[in-house]
């Protein structure tokens, strides 16, 4: 194997315009973050701009730099940076078909030459942060993890580097929702996402997939299109170095976000109709009803997703004693939130994966969740249980651990004794040994299959 190239497009596109990183990108940091990637010899970063057929190089360490608190500010303003910088590398007809509005100010910073103008620390006259990509050969290998649609034309213009350079290609799925539920997602995103698995797919020659659940439904999907290629190999996702015991730093945290310790239910994750934050709050309000008051407050910590107007109408019949959204909360004050927590609820009617309950179990905080997609994979017997959308069930068990002190001391304690038991826990250098490995050995045509790494 030549060169380990990884396409991080969505990821720049991404810190173009938001500082802070959804499930995705937070699993794409985390990989490329892992020591065996970090010290393999032959690992780049490549990124296309809106419109643009060719690649640009982005520096491994700056998304490495994502990762530290004191140098995350200036790692994303690099990226948006050579965003803007790669405009240039785009062509009139390609920027017809990829172009959106919110692009027009890197497209004028890129042009003008003041795209320094978004990192401070840069004068006007410093050299260009981007880079074209050295051609590629039949030894190299593109990776992708998982955000291929981040462009109209972003498919065809990967597909058509791998075709071109006769590079392997090896793509990550986190989930098909888009395709086996579109009401889940805005509409343009939902077909741009079933257009572009369509194209990319007969140029893959190996799947990833992070857990069987998606392995399972991409070899459903793949079969049903006639599609030949490469297998698909699970990925395991890596559980953060969280702890259970309270850190010197949390009651600051919790004050901060005006929290107190064990009095509150926690939900984290976009506001979006597939989550469930409706069922949630329905569930709360019949507790709320039966008893003359709300059960325990409900914080939700997530950004506003598709169709969340019908949960900031729910929100405006409740107090903020009741009901709280904080959408921006910066990623190292999750676990002081976790922990402080009096038990989470992950009502969602599908997951690719469950980073909530993986989080919130990491943290031996109680969690309450649906039977669905990959979260029984992630939850095991750790995590009790309601059917997808069963409003009463849902109620009742809220209720219960409102109330009792006993319970939920117990369930915290089990938690606790179990994850110790299971150690050690797949790590993220676990997941970017996994892609090494499966990017050496698996690009090999045969046929589709899930294997597990």
């Amino acid at each position: 194997m030549g060169r380990l190239l990884f396409d991080i497009s969505g990821l720049c596109q991404w810190y173009g315009f938001l500082d802070h990183p959804s499930g995705i990108q937070r699993v794409v940091e985390r990989i490329l973050c892992s020591a065996p990637l970090c010290t393999y010899p032959s690992v780049e970063l490549i990124a296309r701009a809106p419109g643009a057929q060719d690649f640009y190089g982005v520096d491994l360490a700056v998304v490495t730099a994502l990762a530290q608190p004191t140098t995350r500010r200036k790692a994303i303003a690099r990226l948006r940076r050579q965003f803007a910088e790669g405009m240039r590398l785009a062509r009139l007809g390609g920027l017809g078909r990829d172009f959106r509005w919110m692009h027009v100010p890197y497209w004028a910073l890129g042009w003008s030459g003041l795209s320094f103008l978004l990192e401070g620390r840069y004068r006007r006259g410093d050299p260009s942060p981007t880079r074209r990509v050295a051609p590629l050969t039949d030894q190299d290998v593109i990776v992708g993890l998982g955000d291929f649609w981040c462009h109209e034309g972003h498919a065809t213009a990967l597909a058509a580097l791998a075709t071109r350079s006769r590079a392997r290609l090896v793509h990550m799925v986190h989930d098909l929702f888009g395709l086996d539920h579109p009401g889940w997602t805005h509409p343009y995103f939902g077909r741009l996402f079933a257009r572009s698995l369509a194209q990319l797919a007969p140029h893959v020659d190996l799947w990833l997939a992070n857990s069987r659940f998606v392995a399972g439904s991409l070899a459903s999907y793949l079969e049903r299109g006639g599609m030949v290629g490469g297998p698909i190999d699970v990925v395991p996702m890596g559980w953060d170095h969280f702890d259970t015991t309270p850190a010197p730093h949390d009651a600051e945290i919790l004050r901060r976000h005006g929290l107190r310790h064990g009095a509150y239910l926690l939900h984290v994750g976009t506001v979006e109709p597939r989550k469930g934050i409706e069922i949630l709050l329905r569930a709360a309000r019949r507790v709320a009803t039966k008893n003359g008051r709300w059960p325990i407050p409900c914080l939700l910590i997530g950004r506003e997703g598709w169709r969340s107007q019908t949960v900031r109408a729910e929100l405006r019949t409740v107090g903020q004693d009741s009901v709280r959204w904080l959408r921006d909360v910066p990623d190292m004050h999750l676990p002081a939130i976790y922990r402080g927590a009096r038990f989470s609820v992950v009502p969602s009617l599908g997951e690719g994966w469950g980073f909530a309950v993986q989080e919130s179990l990491a943290q031996g905080t109680p969690c309450i969740a649906s039977r669905v997609g990959a979260i029984p994979e992630v939850g095991g017997d750790l995590v009790t249980y309601a059917e997808p959308g069963d409003i009463d069930g849902l109620a009742m068990l809220i209720e219960r651990w409102s109330s009792d002190d006993q319970l939920v001391a117990g369930m915290r304690a089990e938690i606790a004794e179990k994850l110790r038991r299971q150690r050690p826990l797949p790590s993220w250098d676990a997941a970017g040994a996994q892609i090494l490995k499966s990017a050496a050995s698996g690009c090999t045509g045969s046929p589709i299959r899930p294997r597990e790494g």
